[in-house]
């Protein structure tokens, strides 16, 4: 019986072993994404590499449609996508904002797509701050009207970035309360996660509106997660739909009509009537 425990002991702890070294490739598996070597195109795209300690990395800057003038400051969102995937498919996927006057950043994290280094929660804190002040210091940006929208990790990154510097409003979609949340799955102790994404804990800190859309159908993250985020934020709007994880159908589910409310009450756009 003794031998028997001792045998269980010792897989166990090769087990955790081996998940403590490959927890990354788990969290980030979109980093070995192949994509192309040029930027994708969409009207008006402007490529820019910024250096951080972890390496070069890319950022998308879109800007708004129907400017009225050259010198005109535009509200700009900050866009953080899933850990599966790579910004490419975006550059048109949120034309939907640009449309209502806001500029589109699109940041791609470490070790993905044409950015070098390695992917981790301290790599993407300072992929997201070099891009932000970057950002801030372009004469089309409204500095005090920026907003991050975060799906899935990506709403981890627009956290960090919230801890950091000013945004004016956040939108989370299927996004997580830390991703402790996860290790019971792998039957493993959260002390061994490398890195967190504490969400709550930002979000606790965060005073501006928050727009929290989850789906009910939603697998990996289950939609009481939107609840605990809501339970922490200041000021929130929770919105549910009927889709899982990925949860993009902006056409089919109600996304624009809630993001033209909560863009207008987070006075980020006028408050006369938006596109459909």
């Amino acid at each position: 019986m003794r031998i028997s425990l001792l045998l269980v002991a010792i897989l166990y702890g090769g087990y955790l072993g081996w998940l403590f070294t490959v927890q990354r490739s788990i969290i980030y598996p979109g980093a070995v994404t192949r994509v192309s070597a040029s930027p994708p195109v969409a009207p008006g795209i402007e490529v820019a590499r910024l250096q951080t300690e972890s390496g070069q990395i890319e950022t998308l800057f879109l800007p708004a449609f129907h400017v009225r003038t050259t010198i005109e400051r535009s509200p700009t969102l900050i866009f953080a996508h899933g850990n599966g995937e790579v910004v490419d498919p975006w550059v048109t996927m949120l034309d939907g904002f640009r449309e209502r006057g806001l500029n589109v950043l699109l940041v791609e994290y470490p070790g993905y797509g044409r950015s070098t280094g390695t992917t981790s929660e301290a790599s993407v804190r300072a992929a997201f701050l070099a891009a932000y002040d970057h950002l801030v210091a372009d004469p089309r940006v409204d500095s005090a009207k920026i907003i991050g929208y975060g799906q899935s990790l990506g709403g981890g990154a627009i956290c960090l970035l919230a801890r950091d510097r000013a945004l004016a409003a956040i939108i989370l979609q299927s996004t997580f309360t830390s991703l402790s949340m996860f290790t019971q799955r792998y039957l493993a102790p959260s002390f061994l996660l490398r890195d967190r994404y504490d969400n709550v804990a930002a979000l606790s800190s965060f005073a501006g509106p928050v727009l929290i859309i989850q789906g009910r159908s939603d697998k990996v993250i289950p939609w009481q997660t939107a609840d605990a985020l809501a339970a922490v934020a200041k000021r929130h709007t929770v919105r549910l739909y009927e889709c899982g994880h990925w949860c993009w159908y902006p056409d089919r589910l109600p996304f624009w009509r809630d993001v033209d409310d909560f863009l207008r009450q987070a006075n980020i756009v006028p408050g006369a009537s938006l596109g459909a």
